[in-house]
């Protein structure tokens, strides 16, 4: 059954609320076309992050990598549905890296 349907699992528990670094499970969907068994990192390997201890606060640092949008993340589980989409919520663009 999880072969045909799809499950995401997030928070938003990233460092210091940012609305970025979210943690993300995107189960199922076999015979979707979706490949799983991996960890895809846009962060790097040192994200914003950790204790603060001083300073400036961390979320005014720059940041290392490009982030990607969520919504490429909806936008691949909805064509992978069948819906004939190139957006979502107002952003365009999927995400080939969750296809196998």
């Amino acid at each position: 059954m999880l072969d045909n349907s799809l499950l995401l699992f997030g928070s938003s528990s990233s460092a210091f609320h940012l609305s970025r670094n979210f943690p993300l499970v995107l189960a199922g969907g076999h015979n979707m076309g979706f490949k799983h068994g991996r960890y895809l990192n846009y962060a790097g390997a040192n994200p914003i992050g950790g204790a603060w201890t001083g300073g400036p606060e961390p979320y005014t640092k720059a940041i290392r990598k490009e982030d990607q949008p969520l919504t490429r993340v909806f936008v691949t589980m909805l064509q992978q549905l069948g819906m004939q989409t190139d957006g979502f919520a107002g952003a365009t663009g999927n995400f080939p890296e969750l296809l196998s």
